[in-house]
């Protein structure tokens, strides 16, 4: 009875999957591909109907398809209304929240300015409110199955937040706060690691075997998804690809300062809105309003030919290339995804990195895509929405212990 309780777990897991990344099937066409008998199909479908996750809808004939004169066909399709996904971004000075439906796409999205070294329970309190105002809303009351929570900091694989020192939290059990609070099964994960997940998890057309992402702003967060997974290492907390170290002087620049982890050198150090600052400003020493125009300020300047703002681009761009060289020496990803709040400056320099990420690496090596984020500012709460949403669907997930989110 447990193994045929798994089967079909696991085969209504595979259902939803398959609808969601290659669109709406017949009963047919789902039976062959997940090489189960059309009564099974038809008995999964039946179950997944009656709990609003799937629905009927007509079809076109498919070309020199046998179809009986005046009958309709039928294929299914995920209804996209059957389940939703709470997603936060716990930033400086900000709280981002985004619901996903089953599809993975945006039905709703929201900010609010924070005090930039919030507490804990402040926060969570936020979070609550928010999740519960959402369960108010007539189109979601009900359907809103988990959330996850992103925040900027070191996370390890049991949800503890081991380090944020620029929110000045540590050894902080957040999970547990959340879920005595949100009353939603919750997660934590790291905000680079979030995005990451979800600029693949999102945009299935275009994922790879390997994806490395970077994200730039505050500081320079980064992750490797393999396989459609994310690369966690021994204890959850790898992917911290902004150390790599690049040294301590480069590019005739002053000495790199010294960075958030405490060492000299590191990848962040070069390429986040700090050193932009000083490459374009001679200061890092801005106000918080500069620093949230600065990236922007930096490329508009760049393309009306400001000597200073061009140097800047082209600094960030060379450190940036440099870092990039060694992750794809060392991954071998078929793409490099670049987001954060430096988007302006990156698109700026991006053909710049495209060329020299071809020139620098090993010969022979694949040349990955180098492209933006298309997930915009919202890309940490999209992802960590999107990592709620696999822990619903991902058969890799399932076993006799998993929580069945859809049930």
């Amino acid at each position: 009875m447990a193994d045929q309780t798994l089967a079909r777990y696991l085969n209504e897991r595979s259902i939803l999957t398959m609808l969601r990344t290659q669109g709406s099937a017949s009963r047919a066409d789902m039976a062959r591909r997940l090489a189960v008998t059309p009564a099974t199909i038809t008995r999964l479908i039946l179950e997944l109907t009656r709990r609003g996750l799937v629905k009927e809808i007509d079809s076109p004939p498919h070309e020199g398809s046998a179809r009986e004169p005046g009958r309709p066909g039928v294929s299914v399709s995920l209804n996209r209304d059957g389940a939703f996904f709470l997603g936060v971004e716990i930033g400086v000075g900000i709280l981002r929240f985004v619901l996903l439906d089953l599809s993975t796409a945006v039905v709703k999205s929201s900010e609010t300015r924070i005090n930039a070294k919030i507490s804990p329970a402040q926060a969570v309190a936020l979070i609550a409110a928010e999740a519960a105002k959402l369960r108010r809303n007539g189109r979601f009351r009900g359907k809103i199955h988990s959330a996850g929570v992103t925040v900027p900091g070191l996370v390890n694989a049991s949800g503890l937040v081991v380090n944020l020192p620029i929110l000045g939290w540590k050894n902080l059990d957040l999970l547990g706060m959340l879920n005595e609070s949100v009353r939603l099964p919750c997660l934590i994960e790291n905000n680079a690691n979030a995005a990451a997940f979800g600029s693949v998890y999102t945009q299935p057309a275009a994922s790879g075997v390997c994806t490395i992402f970077l994200k730039l702003g505050t500081g320079c967060g980064g992750a490797a998804i393999i396989g459609g997974r994310l690369l966690r290492g021994a204890n959850g907390t790898a992917g911290e690809l902004g150390h790599i170290r690049l040294g301590q002087i480069q590019m005739g620049h002053a000495p790199a300062q010294r960075c958030g982890c405490g060492q000299m050198g590191c990848l962040e150090s070069w390429v986040n809105l700090a050193a932009l600052a000083r490459y374009y400003r001679g200061t890092d020493k801005l106000t918080a309003a500069k620093y949230a125009t600065l990236a922007a300020d930096v490329a508009r300047a760049a393309a009306g030919g400001d000597a200073a703002a061009l140097s800047a681009v082209e600094a960030v761009a060379h450190y940036l290339s440099l870092g990039i060289v060694t992750l794809v020496n060392t991954f071998n990803p078929a793409a490099i995804v670049l987001g954060g709040v430096m988007r302006p400056v990156i698109q700026a320099c991006l053909p710049a990195v495209q060329a020299r990420v071809a020139a620098e690496i090993v010969p022979g090596t694949l040349v990955p895509e180098v492209r933006l984020s298309p997930l915009g500012d919202s890309e940490c709460a999209i992802g960590a929405a999107a990592l709620a949403h696999q822990r619903a669907f991902d058969v890799s997930d399932a076993g006799p212990s998993a929580p069945n989110l859809l049930g």
